[in-house]
């Protein structure tokens, strides 16, 4: 009886240790600021949504690109899975630059994503490399 026990009790701490580690899923609601990037963005548990004046990127699963969220920097990327007829992007990517506020962009490819660092890439005339900065508050 007493091995049984401290088996189930191992298993519990087992299980509350992996739950833990495994981290739990990016969620959060932003709202922009300015002309152009006034909407919201909506981040869920499976799907993402970006509603501005000049793109609307109804809600898509996605995949997260990259993610580093530090406790007062955090960063994060996603590719939308599917992109809807008026949404101009197929990468969203989030970086916090103050208690509040957060910077996102949006990226029209997956390789103005990658080459963003590139000299003459982001500020390109360019479609293919258009990309659009908002500044927006995280309201959760």
């Amino acid at each position: 009886m007493q091995t049984r026990r401290v088996a189930v009790l191992a298993l519990f701490a087992l299980v509350a240790t992996g739950a833990a580690t495994a981290g739990t899923p990016f969620t959060a609601v932003f709202s922009g600021t300015g002309r152009a990037c006034s909407g919201g963005l909506y981040v869920r548990t499976q799907t993402i949504e970006w509603n501005s004046s000049f793109s609307i990127c109804q809600p898509s699963r996605y995949s997260v690109l990259e993610k580093d969220l530090a406790k007062d920097h955090g960063r994060i990327a996603f590719r939308l899975a599917a992109r809807s007829r008026q949404c101009r992007y197929e990468v969203i990517e989030a970086e916090q630059v103050s208690t509040y506020g957060w910077s996102v962009q949006g990226y029209p490819s997956l390789e103005a994503y990658r080459k963003r660092a590139l000299p003459g890439w982001r500020h390109s005339p360019r479609d293919e490399r258009m990309v659009l900065s908002c500044p927006m508050v995280r309201l959760d």
